[in-house]
C-alpha cells in the first residue's frame, strides 16, 4: 500500500438549487430523416445487482485555472496530500501532509484569496508522533493555534493526536495523544476529518467504523471549551444506502457556513474506502443543516453532486469563499500536489 493520498482543489460556482431537472441534449436531423428526437441524458451506477439512475450533476463545478493550488517539490517531492483549509484574519492557510519518501510531515501554504497559494518557507514545520501526520485539521483559539492529526495513512483509528502553536507557522509542540474514538458498537474506530468554529463552538465530522475495514457512516462531535473536551452525537448524522452508489462507505469532509445554513460534503465508495487502491471516481454528496446542526439533510435526494474524478481516497477540505465553494481534494494519491 503506498502511503500517499492527493489533493485536487476545485474551484466551484456557487450551487442555486439541490436539484436540476434533467439535461436533455438534441441533434439536428438531416433533410432526409425523420424529425429530431430530444434524449434524457441521465447517470447510471451498477453496483452488484443493482442499477441506480441519477440526475445528472445538479451543482456547477469547475476546475480553476489556477490550478494546481500547491504543487510537490524538494521537501514534498514524493507527494503532498490531505489538505485541510482554514482561514485566520489576515490570510487563507492550506495544511497538508507531505514527505520527500519517509513518514509524512506538516506542511503549510498561505494565500489571500483561496487561489493563489504560496508554501512556507520553513516547511516542513512538524514531523509528528510515531508515523507522522496523518487527516490532520487545525483552528485558530483564544490565545495560540491548534491542530489535531491521526498518525500516518493507515486508517480507521483509535486516537487523536494534537499539537499547539502560537501561530500557524509555528513553533509546533507536539503533546502526543489527547482523545480516542468514542468506542460505542458503532464508531470503535474513527477519521476526524475536520474542525470548524461555528459561533465559539466546535464541530469535527468524522468517518465512524464499527470494525476495521466495515463500512463508515458520518458523525459528529462537538465542544464549547477550545477542543479540550469533546462531545459525541448519540449516532450517525449519516449512513452508507445498501445498493447504492455509497454503499461501501461515507466519509465526510470539514463543515463550512453558506447561506443555505451549515453543509458538509461527503464522498461515497462503491468498495470499501482503503488508501491506495484505485477505483474509476470516488463521487461526492453533500449534507445541509438549517437548524444550526441539529439535524442534517441529504441534498440533491441522496445522489451525488459531484463526480471528483479522483482515483484513490483523497483527504477533502472545502472553503466558502466570496459567494463560491471551494473544493481541495486528492488527484493520483497525492503525486500531482494539491491541485486546482
Amino acid at each position: 500500500m503506498r502511503l500517499v493520498l492527493g489533493a485536487l482543489a476545485v474551484l466551484l460556482a456557487a450551487c442555486a438549487s439541490p436539484a436540476a431537472a434533467p439535461t436533455t441534449t438534441t441533434t439536428p436531423a438531416p433533410t432526409t430523416s425523420p424529425p429530431t428526437t430530444t434524449t434524457t441524458v441521465w447517470s447510471t451506477t451498477t453496483v452488484g445487482t443493482t442499477t441506480t439512475t441519477a440526475p445528472p450533476y445538479p451543482y456547477d463545478f469547475t476546475v480553476h485555472p489556477a490550478s494546481p493550488a500547491i504543487t510537490t517539490g524538494d521537501w514534498d517531492s514524493a507527494y503532498t496530500a490531505v489538505p485541510f483549509i482554514t482561514r485566520s484574519a489576515e490570510e487563507f492557510l492550506l495544511f497538508d501532509s507531505g514527505a520527500p519518501g519517509r513518514g509524512p510531515e506538516l506542511g503549510l501554504a498561505t494565500s489571500p484569496d483561496g487561489v493563489e497559494f504560496t508554501k512556507h518557507p520553513d516547511n516542513p514545520l512538524m514531523e509528528g508522533t510515531g508515523l507522522g501526520v496523518g487527516w490532520l485539521m487545525a483552528v485558530e483559539r483564544e490565545t495560540d493555534w491548534a491542530l489535531w492529526y491521526v498518525e500516518g495513512f493507515s486508517p480507521p483509528y483509535r486516537d487523536l493526536l494534537r499539537a499547539t502553536a502560537p501561530s500557524p507557522s509555528g513553533p509546533w509542540t507536539d503533546e502526543g495523544e489527547v482523545m480516542k474514538a468514542p468506542d460505542r458498537d458503532w464508531d470503535v474506530f474513527f477519521v476526524p476529518t475536520g474542525v470548524t468554529d461555528v459561533d465559539g463552538t466546535l464541530w469535527m465530522p468524522y468517518a465512524a467504523y464499527d470494525q476495521i475495514d466495515r463500512i463508515p457512516s458520518v458523525a459528529l462531535m462537538t465542544s464549547t471549551d477550545g477542543g479540550e473536551t469533546w462531545v459525541p452525537r448519540d449516532a450517525p448524522i449519516h449512513t452508507a444506502t445498501p445498493g447504492s452508489w455509497d454503499e461501501k462507505g461515507v466519509v465526510p469532509a470539514n463543515i463550512i457556513e453558506t447561506p443555505r445554513g451549515l453543509e458538509l460534503f461527503y464522498l461515497g465508495f462503491n468498495q470499501p474506502p482503503k488508501v491506495g487502491y484505485q477505483a474509476d471516481t470516488i463521487p461526492m454528496g453533500v449534507l445541509v443543516s438549517t437548524d444550526g446542526g441539529e439535524t442534517w439533510s441529504p441534498d440533491n435526494d441522496g445522489l451525488p453532486i459531484l463526480d471528483t474524478g479522483e482515483k484513490g481516497w483523497p483527504g477533502v477540505t472545502l472553503a466558502w469563499i466570496d459567494g463560491e465553494y471551494h473544493i481541495y481534494l486528492g488527484d493520483d494519491l497525492g503525486s500531482e500536489g494539491i491541485k486546482h
